[in-house]
């Protein structure tokens, strides 16, 4: 089993932390019953997040202990001083005085090592310097301290908020409703903010391939869920638009009369927030695009920066001899950065040089021979050598129809050693690749092809066939691809 993102939950667990502390700090009321701290300090965060839905943003330390008062019916303290100092405690919980963020740690056992996680519940907003009175909001992790109470998660706040809407709106609940669409107003704005530090830790986290498909699959979720919370605004609107059209009908009677104002505010606000949400889909579509697309040019340049290309590839190159197509796959990448290819139309007027299309196909790793004396002695050296190489091969096969070139090459060391040092064992192995089969047909195979000494020294053989596999071979001063080889004699059974 994997602890696969561990330092989430363990976040989320310690999310509790602040009510835990609370809990720990003990009052009686004027009956002598024993209360906790716990509850006062959840009904705090209720107070702040009341005030948020309404749209309230004055609330400081007096009003919270002018609440705190009403809701315990003055069973705490005899004097409204004993709610203040109260309050005060309670915030300085959530929001420390030093003004650094609540932080907690814990033993991450999946990276086994000691982590941090630090929590904003509380955060000051405007002040009251007349009567000097400070104000305060519910930050990130209040919110989702809110809303854990509730048991589900913040990201699927709007998408459960929508369904709730579509509810009260079926039984004719305008006035709930209209509470419902200032929740969604604060689920955007809380979706708006999360996105923002998604940016920010895009541009300053990234430092490897696999942060980037972590983020990649982080916005790539948040775009989906964006989608369908659209789909779903388009489907509420829709809904409104035909309740209002059937309230119209009946206008005329008092209580429709009243309903109907409700639902032409219900869909005025709803408009805002979806208005709102629009933009924020926007600005998920342009995170998946541009700031992922920055973010990975970044890291491509960071590696190119990274790169010794001494160590990499000149010392690659010239440490020890490569094959000339082995060389070209090791710095073929290089090329285009440097490549500027560009055509003039005048190029059209230039004087043009005939060619001949059909070009004769020279291989420079493979040898020619011309019509001459040594020309003929060369052929017959490298057919008999072909020759000699088939023989070697039908005995190292005895009764089978198919082996590896490396355990061919392990037999000769053994019965030939000598004659692995010749290059012509090589060049034969690689013509064959290239024609991947060679059917040995004495009507297509003449007297001057370098195959002719295999009808001699082998006639029971029909065909070879050659397929290259991933590994390297390497013997003396020649390097050369492993391969697969099966051959076909003359009884046909392969």
């Amino acid at each position: 089993m994997k602890l696969e993102n561990f330092y989430e939950r363990m976040g989320r667990v310690l999310l509790m932390a602040p009510l835990y502390r609370l809990e720990r700090r003990k009052l009686k009321c004027n009956d002598g019953t024993e209360v906790s701290c716990m509850e006062l300090g959840l009904m705090t965060l209720l107070f702040f997040f009341e005030h948020m839905l309404d749209g309230k943003k004055k609330a400081g330390i007096r009003d919270l202990a002018a609440f705190l008062q009403e809701q315990t019916g003055t069973s705490l303290f005899p004097d409204f001083q004993g709610y203040e100092k109260l309050a005060r405690d309670i915030i300085a919980i959530f929001r420390p005085p030093t003004g650094r963020r609540n932080e907690e740690a814990f033993y991450d056992w999946e990276i086994r090592k000691e982590s941090h996680v630090s929590y904003s519940y509380v955060k000051a907003d405007k002040a009251n310097i007349a009567s000097n009175e400070q104000y305060y909001l519910l930050d990130e992790q209040g919110l989702e301290l809110i809303f854990a109470t509730k048991e589900y998660f913040n990201e699927y706040q709007l998408s459960i908020n929508q369904l709730i809407l579509r509810k009260q709106l079926e039984k004719g609940q305008f006035v709930l409703a209209l509470r419902q669409v200032e929740e969604m107003r604060l689920d955007v704005e809380t979706l708006r903010g999360r996105m923002h530090r998604i940016q920010q830790e895009i541009h300053r986290s990234i430092v490897s391939e696999e942060t980037l498909d972590r983020y990649r699959t982080i916005v790539k979720d948040m775009n989906g869920r964006l989608q369908s919370e659209e789909k779903e605004f388009t489907e509420l609107k829709e809904f409104i638009r035909e309740t209002r059209q059937r309230i119209h009908d009946n206008v005329d009677k008092d209580p429709e009369r009243r309903a109907y104002s409700n639902i032409l505010d219900v869909e005025r606000r709803l408009d805002e927030v979806h208005g709102a949400h629009r933009s924020l889909l926007q600005a998920g579509v342009d995170l998946g695009t541009s700031a992922l697309a920055a973010a990975e040019e970044a890291l491509y340049f960071s590696g190119m920066d990274s790169f010794n290309f001494e160590q990499e590839i000149t010392s690659r190159m010239f440490a020890a001899p490569l094959p000339v197509t082995a060389s070209r796959r090791l710095v073929e990448p290089f090329f285009p950065m440097e490549s500027h290819h560009t055509w003039s139309p005048l190029a059209i007027f230039f004087p043009q040089r005939l060619e001949r299309l059909e070009r004769e196909n020279r291989q420079e790793d493979f040898p020619d021979w011309e019509d001459t004396p040594q020309g003929k002695e060369t052929l017959q050296n490298i057919q008999y050598h072909y020759g000699r190489i088939v023989r070697y091969f039908l005995d190292f096969l005895g009764d089978k129809t198919s082996a590896v070139l490396g355990d061919f090459i392990s037999y000769m060391q053994k019965q030939d050693e000598a004659f692995l040092e010749n290059r012509q064992f090589y060049i034969f192995w690689m013509l064959l690749h290239r024609r991947n089969t060679l059917t040995l047909d004495p009507e297509t195979i003449g007297g001057d092809s370098v195959y002719a000494d295999i009808l001699k020294t082998a006639p029971e053989l029909q065909s070879v066939s050659v397929s290259e596999r991933s590994d390297i071979l390497t013997y003396h001063t020649f390097t050369i691809s492993n391969m697969d080889i099966e051959v076909v004699m003359d009884h046909g059974v392969s």
